[in-house]
Formats: structure tokens, C-alpha cells, sequence
């Protein structure tokens, strides 16, 4: 058993929360997330994703507190509805992104404060539009398929995160050298994904910012998750969990290795170990 005390659990989502195919949560972290809040401790959710697009675990899990979103880049109250923090990027920069990228014809989506975009129905797009039509219409994910994202952005839409959609480890690689002196923040956050937000942006950040506001301490704090993304977030809190499905990276950094994401990890670690 942890001595610490831990009243705050941060978890990520894909890999972690969810169940491997990212539109379910394992039954079992469902349960023991559920009686945690009851019995008044806090829950947060930090994902790569938007927000706007894990609505319906929101209010499966009936989250009260603000969420971390593009890995950092977002913090939205979905209590009022107000963005607490936002890291936008400016629109000539992703401009000169894509610019850099387009000799490697990479796949691409934008992420917004209000939807996502991109040129075609592909990737993260794809799986959204067949999940949106499954979902009531207050849980669908916001879509905009595009040849010119940058074009139609509403006034007071603000670009979050720039996502590559991109299988093959090697041009993975090729497009993280690319990308190396861009000045920006490129992480993994699924096997597939490459994520580009504006430099020293991370879930980290996000957890920081809500220790700084007071919604948490991190002395009290124990986070979960599986890539990448969530290594600076797992090093930062009091007691770190990666999962057992996790990459290296986040591994090293962890205190502890839970079950994986398949098994109910989370739930399971919390029912053993708090």
C-alpha cells in the first residue's frame, strides 16, 4: 500500500482510462472512479484529445473539475464552459508547419478551441465520424473536413494543436528531425500520432496550472499514464503509474508499472494500492 496521501487522481485517457479501440471505459476503472469522487477525493482527465471529443466519458464519469485537453494546450471548465488557460498557435506558424511537412505528404488534423479540422475523412476524423453516430448530438465530436483549415477558422477559434497521422516508424522519425529545430513541442501520443503544440507545452504543464490555481497539490497527487505525452505529467506528480501496455519512456519515469489499460489498470492500482 502507498503511504502517501493521495486525495487526487490525474489520469490520461487513450492507453490508460480507455479500453484499447478508444471509445469505452473499462468497466472497472468506470466503478472505482465513480466511488472515488463519491467519497469526495478529485478526478481529473488529461488527454491528448480535445475535450470536445471525449464528451461522453465527461458525463460517464460526471467530471465536475476542468480538464486538460491537447495535451496541455487546453483547460476548459466544463462546469461554466470558461477556458481557463489556452496555449493557441499562431496561424503563420502552422502555416510554415505544413509548409515544411507537405514534401512528405503527411496526413494532418488541426485541433481547435471549437472542433477539428482537416483535408480529409481520415485518421482521427474517420474515427470520430463513426463514433458521432453512435452519440447523442450534445456528445458529438465537432468536424470539419477542409482542403484549407486555416481559411475558415471563426473569429475567436483558436488553433491548440497540430496532429500527424503518420504508422510508419521510420518516416515517424524522418518527421520528428524535420521538426527538431521548429521550435515547438512534437510528442507521441499513440503509435500513430505525432502531436505539435506551441514549446514547453505538455500535460505537465496542464497539471501544473492547476496546482498553481489551487484545484490540487501535487504532493497529494497520483497521475496514470501509458506514451510519451504523458511522461512530464507522470514525473511531476507525488506518485507517478505507468501502464503495463505504456512505451519505455514513460516507464522510466513512473514509481510504479499498473495493469494495463485492458485489464482496468487504473481501477485496479486504486483498489490495491490507495
Amino acid at each position: 500500500m502507498i503511504e502517501k496521501q493521495i486525495d487526487t487522481i490525474v489520469t490520461d485517457m487513450d492507453g490508460t482510462l480507455l479500453l484499447k479501440k478508444g471509445d469505452a471505459i473499462h468497466p472497472l476503472n468506470q466503478e472505482v472512479l465513480s466511488e472515488w469522487q463519491e467519497s469526495g477525493k478529485k478526478l481529473f482527465l488529461a488527454t491528448g484529445r480535445l475535450d470536445l471529443a471525449i464528451l461522453p466519458f465527461i458525463h460517464a464519469l460526471k467530471i465536475k473539475l476542468p480538464v486538460i485537453s491537447c495535451n496541455g494546450g487546453l483547460v476548459r471548465d466544463f462546469e461554466t464552459g470558461e477556458i481557463l488557460y489556452k496555449s493557441d498557435i499562431e496561424l503563420k506558424k502552422i502555416a510554415e508547419l505544413l509548409a515544411l511537412l507537405a514534401p512528405l505528404e503527411v496526413d494532418y488534423h488541426i485541433y481547435t478551441t471549437k472542433r477539428i479540422l482537416g483535408p480529409s475523412y481520415t485518421g482521427k476524423i474517420a474515427f470520430f465520424t463513426e463514433q458521432n453516430k453512435q452519440l447523442p448530438e450534445n456528445e458529438q465530436v465537432p468536424l470539419t473536413v477542409t482542403q484549407d483549415p486555416l481559411a475558415i477558422l471563426d473569429e475567436g477559434e483558436f488553433p491548440l494543436k497540430l496532429l500527424i497521422v503518420e504508422g510508419d516508424k521510420a518516416k515517424q522519425q524522418q518527421i520528428k528531425e524535420l521538426l527538431a529545430d521548429s521550435g515547438m513541442s512534437v510528442l507521441s501520443s499513440a503509435a500513430n500520432l505525432i502531436d505539435i503544440m506551441n514549446e514547453g507545452i505538455d500535460k505537465a504543464k496542464g497539471l501544473r496550472f492547476l496546482a498553481e490555481k489551487g484545484y490540487l497539490d501535487l504532493s497529494h497527487t497520483l497521475a496514470f499514464g501509458d506514451n510519451e505525452n504523458d511522461a512530464g505529467m507522470i514525473e511531476l506528480a507525488a506518485i507517478g503509474v505507468a501502464m503495463e501496455n505504456g512505451i519505455a519512456q514513460a516507464k522510466e519515469k513512473a514509481d510504479f508499472i499498473g495493469l494495463s489499460n485492458e485489464e482496468g489498470g487504473v481501477g485496479r492500482f486504486i483498489l490495491d494500492q490507495l
